[in-house]
């Protein structure tokens, strides 16, 4: 019997018993859903996460710092060193040291950076006020947390524009000779405010540093060309001698950790799709039951067992393929639904949106497989009982 007639019969046999039909598609649809919106659900965490922690550009930056080291330097000609290397596209060099803001008689110590507008716009910084400042000039970009503890401040804006004092202590790795000064004091102005309460902290242009005698570096900020070349040049950084980190470390250990989470939701959901392809196989049982007479009628006609056989796991194929895509459907519409909803939600309060809901692409293929294949699975039994009936006996049967 050719194929398509068999998929004919089948087809004609599941219409025969829509009802039962569609109640056991529905028990895989429900299953398979399921695995769909917690993958999905998953993987928007995943995503959002990630996100949160870089953009592009930092996943090709590298930190090079000399760790405890007295005979590693990190200076001028380290710098233009790391520039040599091939893969590197710049290198963005950073001072870091304790000091004190003197405002108005109110004093408040913290960190002040020694960073490049280049590096500022590298963090992403959010201004909240202001702008950057001039690499050239004296000024400086103060966060909220210190203008929190300066008594004389009511607002943050107001400190736009005005002048501070800052007294800034060198650590002993940034002073090169024995007669050097390790502190200085110098005016800057206020540029900007940047909106961040975790700490006290400010950034003045690293020339600033540089004028008083300070040429060594606190760190390095390594920008390869691409992405894939991060674990090359870190090798070659660190075959010098010099601490190496990247936040490539902890996107793999994110993606390792929820790829890890996702594979049990495949597991678990499997589970789900076993439960609910029994009722595939309660459904063949029964259908076996009902076509015992029409099944012996058909063999006394010629049928062989190979066909009966291919009859019975063509329905099961069906009913598995109908879950499954129903499922899927359903998944992603539920997810869709909710993201809608929640893009909808962040504009009436004036918030970015985030897509909650992902579904990676290969992951799909693999849940449909699994599914499929186990409602095929259990239409086997059903079948080769089918395929061993006696005609003579099949025609008996009440």
């Amino acid at each position: 019997m050719k194929l398509s007639y068999i998929l004919f019969l089948a087809i004609k046999n599941l219409l025969n018993r829509k009802m039962r039909t569609i109640l056991t598609a529905a028990g895989v649809a429900i299953s398979v859903g399921f695995i769909i919106f917690l993958i999905s659900f998953t993987s928007g965490l995943q995503r959002i996460t990630i996100n949160q922690v870089a953009d592009i550009e930092t996943l090709k930056t590298l930190d090079v710092t000399i760790a405890k080291s007295k005979i590693l330097k990190l200076d001028d000609e380290t710098i233009e060193r790391f520039k040599d290397f091939s893969r590197v596209d710049s290198v963005k060099p950073e001072i870091v040291s304790a000091t004190r803001i003197i405002y108005d008689k109110s004093e408040v110590d913290g960190i002040v950076y020694g960073k490049n507008v280049d590096n500022i716009l590298l963090e992403d910084v959010k201004l909240l006020y202001g702008k950057n400042y001039n690499e050239k000039s004296n000024e400086a970009i103060i966060n909220l947390a210190y203008l929190d503890q300066l008594t004389n401040v009511s607002s943050p804006e107001e400190m736009i524009g005005n002048t501070i004092q800052l007294d800034i202590i060198i650590g002993s790795g940034l002073v090169v000779a024995d007669n050097q000064s390790n502190f200085f004091t110098i005016d800057v102005k206020v540029v900007g405010i940047i909106d961040d309460e975790t700490a006290p902290y400010i950034y003045i242009p690293i020339r600033i540093f540089k004028e008083n005698n300070i040429n060594n570096y606190s760190s390095a900020k390594v920008i390869v060309k691409n992405d894939s070349d991060v674990d090359t040049v870190k090798v070659q950084i660190e075959n010098l001698g010099y601490k190496v980190s990247s936040i490539k470390e902890t996107i793999d250990q994110i993606k390792e950790f929820f790829s890890l989470f996702q594979m049990i939701i495949i597991f678990l959901g499997s589970i789900a799709v076993i439960i609910a392809s029994l009722g595939v196989f309660n459904t063949m049982t029964v259908a076996l039951l009902e076509k015992t007479r029409e099944v012996g009628f058909m063999k006394a006609l010629g049928t062989t067992r190979k066909t009966i056989y291919s009859l019975f796991i063509t329905e099961a194929t069906i009913i598995g393929l109908l879950g499954t895509i129903s499922g899927v459907i359903i998944g992603i519409t539920v997810g869709k639904a909710i993201n809608l909803y929640i893009y909808k939600l962040a504009q009436t309060t004036n918030n970015a949106a985030e897509q909650l809901f992902y579904l990676p692409l290969n992951i799909l293929p693999l849940v449909m497989i699994i599914a499929i294949s186990i409602s095929i699975l259990t239409g086997f039994y059903p079948a080769s009982r089918a395929a061993k009936i006696r005609p003579l006996d099949a025609l008996r049967y009440e």
